[in-house]
């Protein structure tokens, strides 16, 4: 089993785009005058940006586990999927530039609970330990995201998923085979 988090290094950007703009709203909205109806605004901008860090203190704290029957991701709330149930692979590419060279990817895993024994609590042991299945959706900035992008297009191959285009042409780009 292989255990990977992401570098701070990785998640220093998002803190300082989170607090400073929860620093930024916070200010506004103090010394403005409450009559004023862009108070509203920036009250709401504000929450935003502390949901933003807060769900960036959820990525660094999160921990994600790969083994040979699946994969677990999160910090609170534990996701888990296995191999075999795998039933949605999606990597998409988001850029950051014109010229599209710069950018991140971002791999969605689904699963849905299977029928019969399996979706017994009783007979799952991951169910009884509270790891529900469900999402798990990694950044590219997470040290070995091409390994686990590798296993899990194994195993869409091996549960005959079919992937869509864009799917399809991310997984060439990174050498992956669809």
């Amino acid at each position: 089993m292989t255990e990977l988090r992401y570098p701070l290094s990785a998640l220093i950007w998002d803190y300082v785009r989170g607090v400073s703009g929860m620093i930024v709203c916070l200010v506004i909205l103090v010394t403005n005058d409450w009559q004023n109806q862009l108070v509203w605004l920036f009250a709401g901008l504000t929450i935003l940006f502390g949901v933003y860090t807060m769900l960036t203190v959820a990525k660094n704290l999160a921990s994600i586990r790969v083994s040979e029957e699946g994969i677990e991701c999160g910090a609170f709330r534990r996701q888990r999927i296995r191999w075999a149930d795998l039933s949605e692979l999606s990597l998409r590419y988001y850029p950051t530039s014109r010229s599209r060279k710069k950018g991140w990817m971002s791999l969605t895993l689904k699963s849905e609970p299977a029928a019969g024994p399996a979706a017994d609590p009783a007979a799952d042991p991951a169910v009884d330990r509270g790891h529900p299945r469900g999402k798990i959706q990694i950044e590219s900035t997470l040290p070995g995201f091409a390994e686990i992008v590798t296993r899990a297009a194994h195993a869409a191959r091996e549960n005959k998923l079919m992937v869509d285009r864009i799917t399809a042409d991310n997984l060439s780009a990174i050498g992956v085979a669809a």
